[in-house]
């Protein structure tokens, strides 16, 4: 057997569910879905690959060989005279 509950936050109480309780029998199952409002996205996700779209034209991405020492590349970065 299926049933589905709508409830508001406010009707899900203890006592409620202790009258849920008493339907069951003890191999009952049950899955408890909840779902809020839709609220409206913080980012626009045209803008936001617009953006991404910008970024890599400006900061395409760079093959490096596969036996790089990047230890010596860190050391070359911070060396004194780079600053």
């Amino acid at each position: 057997m299926e049933t589905t509950f709508v409830l508001k936050r406010e009707e899900l109480t203890a006592e409620w569910l202790e009258q849920l309780k008493e339907h069951l029998t003890e191999d009952s199952v049950i899955t408890i879905t909840a779902t809020s409002p839709e609220k409206e996205s913080r980012y626009n996700p045209q803008e936001v690959l617009a953006h991404l779209d910008e970024t890599r034209r400006m900061h395409p991405p760079k093959r490096i060989p596969a036996d790089i020492d990047i230890n010596k590349v860190i050391d070359e970065m911070y060396w004194e005279g780079n600053h």
